[in-house]
């Protein structure tokens, strides 16, 4: 199996994608073991409602701070012009 997803533009290992694949992993694990096991009472209607718009909120999440991070990224790279060998 390939990681690849976990690494970013340059090659390495990302947190943000680290921590996002992590908790959403966490999310789809434990929601129906709760639902399960009966440590969380809920009727079947609510949980197929409930359940796929937190897995949304999760991926949307990890989405926006990937995207937001790769932005700021950029913009400090534009801004700086020692990163762009321009230094005099």
């Amino acid at each position: 199996m390939s990681w690849n997803f976990l690494r970013g533009i340059g090659g390495e290992l990302e947190i943000q994608r680290i921590l996002g694949a992590l908790g959403t992993t966490v999310y789809i694990v434990t929601g129906p073991t709760l639902v399960w096991f009966d440590k969380v009472v809920t009727t079947f209607e609510s949980f197929c409602i409930a359940y796929p718009a937190g897995l949304g909120v999760c991926i949307g999440a990890t989405a926006g701070s990937i995207a937001l991070k790769d932005r700021q990224v950029a913009k400090a790279k534009a801004d700086d012009p020692t990163i762009q060998g321009e230094s005099q």
